[in-house]
């Protein structure tokens, strides 16, 4: 959720001409590992869906947000239970969503920082001549997230769910066995939604037996039957070992 306004930014509310505000967007990979080399982590990424006065990339508090199509939507808050699962939708552009979706686990786990910037604030090297005698790295708005599930992956864009660091904080938790390296549905159920021939035995060797027809209940088995870049119908969740510091 978001913390208190700065006062800057507050007095800016209630004026009837204000300045623009800026969206900033942090997602943060560091901490996942990349699934062809596990010593390898992911990078910090910064988006605006936009440019400065300049035409360049935004500058704020000293780091550079790469000017990206990016959009989110459902932004709600909710004083009981859990919140709504508001969207983040990012170009593809280049298929570079689909190479870090492949590489890190379709990005579940990733923390995501939401930032809220009026323009008279930011800082001074996205003016002319360098200079903004308003410039103030204190005047934001910071929200943070955490990627829950990959929802939409094509040529064009890739739409992520989001919640919130506390989801279950004052909610109803329903009553669901918590597992985040094995599925719980059972091999080709409804929940499980596979339908195709046989592909590997329980412990994901290749076969097309049916004898041997069986799924690991591993995130694996579910890669090599619906494909490594597909979104999954995995009845586990791989987000909960990603909650680190």
């Amino acid at each position: 959720m978001p913390k208190a306004l700065p006062q800057k930014m507050a007095n800016e509310l209630p004026k009837l001409e204000q300045n623009a505000l800026i969206e900033l967007w942090e997602i943060d990979l560091r901490h996942i590992s990349s699934n062809s080399d596990q010593t390898q982590k992911g990078e910090l990424l910064r988006f605006h869906n936009g440019l400065n006065q300049g035409q360049q990339n935004i500058w704020w508090q000293g780091n550079e947000y790469q000017a990206y199509p990016i959009q989110a939507d459902g932004f709600e808050i909710s004083g009981q239970g859990p919140s709504n699962r508001p969207t983040l939708t990012i170009s593809n552009l280049y298929g570079i969503v689909t190479a870090l979706a492949a590489d890190f686990g379709q990005g579940i786990g990733a923390k995501v920082t939401r930032r809220l910037v009026y323009a008279q604030f930011l800082d001074a090297r996205n003016f002319p001549n360098g200079q903004n005698p308003q410039a103030d790295p204190t005047q934001e708005s910071v929200s943070l997230f955490i990627i829950e599930q990959l929802k939409i992956l094509n040529d064009e864009v890739a739409t992520f769910e989001l919640a919130l660091p506390a989801e279950t904080d004052n909610a109803r938790i329903p009553l669901l066995m918590i597992t985040s390296d094995t599925c719980i549905w059972q091999y080709r159920s409804a929940e499980c939604g596979y339908t195709g021939g046989p592909v590997a035995d329980e412990k994901d060797n290749p076969t097309t037996d049916p004898k041997k027809d069986a799924c690991s209940h591993c995130l694996r088995g579910c890669k090599l039957r619906f494909g490594a870049n597909a979104i999954l119908p995995f009845g586990g969740f791989p987000s909960t070992t990603q909650y680190g510091a």
